[in-house]
């Protein structure tokens, strides 16, 4: 009788955790997801302390931010917000549980490591140039090698599409279209003020590098 009462115990809680939509399919993919998050905050923690740092340095730079590194970081915690809550038990009892394929969560794991790496090599790229906040020097250099040839903020590029994959891997239909638009507009804002700043900063050479190469996606935009 105890053995035929805790094996129901089991059954039941089996039941629960795969009728529980925030779950992921085995442990193995909870755990996968854990090691790729974890890499994509361990890395940005590294890069909040070199930049604090460079500030301690308190180097003569024009702030030009507006406030645009509180949006960029509003959209980023929206972004984690409406991954998971897509995946909630409150949303599913609106909306229904409408999931992408199994594969999607493959490709957000991909997107996660692939984004995290490009924003490391990205500040790295940059060095001592490198804020959080969108600032310019009068001994700054305008940076056009490596993965800067191509695009101008490939730092945003990666975090996108570290956004992007975390929405991914919940697998829900509406999460990476939400995040893709709140991501676009809190990035637009904060590219169109760092812009403007590198322009009053450089003039023509600035000018010149936008006409070759792409803000964030190469061949798009």
């Amino acid at each position: 009788e105890p053995y035929r009462r805790q094996r129901q115990m089991c059954i039941r809680d089996r039941e629960k955790g795969m009728n529980d939509p925030s779950r992921f399919t085995s442990i193995q993919e909870y755990y996968y997801f854990i090691y790729a998050i974890s890499y994509m905050m361990l890395a940005e923690l590294c890069i909040w302390i070199y930049n604090f740092k460079g500030w301690l340095k308190k180097q003569d730079k024009k702030n030009s931010d507006y406030g645009t590194i509180l949006i960029v970081m509003l959209g980023c915690w929206g972004s984690f917000y409406f991954s998971t809550y897509f995946r909630s038990q409150p949303f599913i009892q609106i909306a229904g549980d409408i999931l992408l394929p199994h594969a999607f969560y493959y490709v957000g794991l991909a997107a996660i490591l692939i984004g995290t790496t490009l924003r490391i090599y990205a500040v790295w790229s940059l060095r001592h140039t490198f804020t959080l906040s969108v600032k310019t020097g009068s001994n700054q250099q305008l940076v056009t090698t490596g993965v800067y040839r191509y695009i101008r903020n490939p730092a945003y590029a990666g975090t996108i599409l570290s956004m992007l994959g975390n929405a991914f891997c919940f697998r829900s239909v509406f999460a990476p279209l939400v995040v893709l638009l709140l991501l676009a507009i809190c990035y637009g804002i904060r590219i169109k003020v760092e812009e403007k700043a590198l322009y009053e900063r450089f003039g023509e050479d600035f000018k010149n590098y936008c006409f070759r190469t792409w803000r964030l996606i190469p061949l798009i935009w």
